[in-house]
């Protein structure tokens, strides 16, 4: 549910639910839904995030809803009738596990600043519970999101105190209101580009000095390298076994090679880009550590952070920072125009945290993870 910033809507509306045509192509006239949704993220972001950067576009949207082989994605949105047509001012997404956690739901609700507090986030989060009740889901995963400015009054942490929320938040509120409880908290990190050259060359020098030569880096964009891949699938799995979790009661899903090729296919078919460094332990030839960075040309401002993981029994030579570098070095090269990069950490995992705040990463918000039975 991300439903943070409380402006009210300057007049009652009349809007009303529906489940959204799902269109063969952006240019079908059926696709104005998912236009409409990208125009709703983009005004929620601006509004809540200080930033319409990570908004949905709508052909990723529809790219998507198509990929439902490892989770399942039901959308239903509240519309007003304008004079060009239906206009999207609230949208719940359900997102079902297909392959795992088969009794949890992941539920996300957001509503246009401007037809807040009309009762549609309510309404939206009713179709959210009785659909995932139908579907015979018994929990439900709820993240609200906020932005990088805290408001006054009271906070809320999860049990383990890494991370806070404000109480105030309309999204939160919601949350608690069904009977939900705070598990978790990530933070969303952000550094300006360009990031000083030299600088990336010195973390990179210790990072190769610390590692030596029981490492050695390869870097890739689309498509991961064959000789790669099931290693690729495996450090992604690792990183959804290893990554903390807090209070959050969820099974790891499942990567494997199948779902990466998925996830290319995805991502070429979104016009989405990335880069990926990975490092290879010499002495057994398995890949051990990897990062990759992912852009949209339709967004030129940006880039996101996507996975970092290093394996356990690898830790300790810098491969984290090493991997980062390099990729940071390659990702100037290869889009030099953008101005900034997203990442997000879990607040109880210190040690990729500090890696990042040592690149120049700073807070930017974040999300907070609630939880509870339907």
């Amino acid at each position: 549910m991300t439903s943070t910033s409380a402006v009210p809507a300057p007049s009652t509306s009349t809007w009303r639910l529906m489940t959204p045509p799902h269109p063969s192509s952006i240019e079908d006239p059926e696709a104005w839904a998912y236009r409409s949704i990208a125009e709703l993220d983009a005004a929620v972001g601006a509004a809540d995030l200080g930033s319409a950067d990570e908004a949905q576009t709508p052909l990723g949207i529809l790219v998507a809803m198509n990929n439902q082989d490892y989770r399942r994605r039901l959308r239903h949105v509240a519309v007003v009738d304008a004079p060009d047509g239906p206009r999207v001012v609230g949208s719940a997404l359900l997102n079902l596990f297909v392959r795992s956690n088969p009794e949890l739901a992941i539920g996300f609700v957001v509503v246009h600043p401007e037809f807040r507090r009309q009762g549609i986030g309510t309404a939206l989060a009713d179709w959210m519970r009785s659909t995932a009740r139908a579907e015979g889901r018994t929990s439900v995963l709820a993240p609200v999101d906020f932005g990088p400015e805290e408001t006054s009054g009271d906070f809320l942490a999860p049990a383990s105190g890494s991370g806070r929320v404000s109480a105030d938040l309309p999204g939160v509120r919601l949350a608690q209101k069904l009977g939900l409880g705070l598990e978790l908290v990530e933070r969303r990190s952000r550094i300006d580009l360009p990031v000083a050259p030299e600088t990336v060359a010195q973390f990179e020098a210790e990072s190769r000095a610390a590692a030596g030569d029981a490492y050695r880096v390869h870097t890739w964009t689309a498509p991961t390298p064959e000789e790669w891949i099931v290693q690729y699938a495996a450090l992604q799995q690792a990183l959804t076994d290893d990554e903390p979790r807090g209070g959050l009661d969820l099974e790891s899903d499942v990567w494997d090679l199948e779902r990466i090729r998925g996830e290319e296919a995805a991502i070429a078919a979104k016009g989405d880009q990335y880069v990926v460094t990975a490092a290879e332990h010499v002495a057994t030839g398995e890949l051990v550590a990897m990062t990759m960075l992912q852009w949209n040309d339709e967004k030129p401002d940006h880039t996101d952070q996507q996975a970092t993981v290093v394996l356990g029994a690898h830790r300790g030579h810098r491969l984290g920072m090493l991997v980062k570098a390099v990729n940071l070095r390659e990702h100037a090269r290869l889009r030099p125009g953008a101005q900034r990069i997203y990442t997000w950490n879990n607040e109880e995992n210190p040690h990729m945290l500090a890696i990042n705040i040592a690149l120049g990463f700073v807070p930017a918000g974040g999300c907070a993870e609630f939880q509870g039975p339907l």
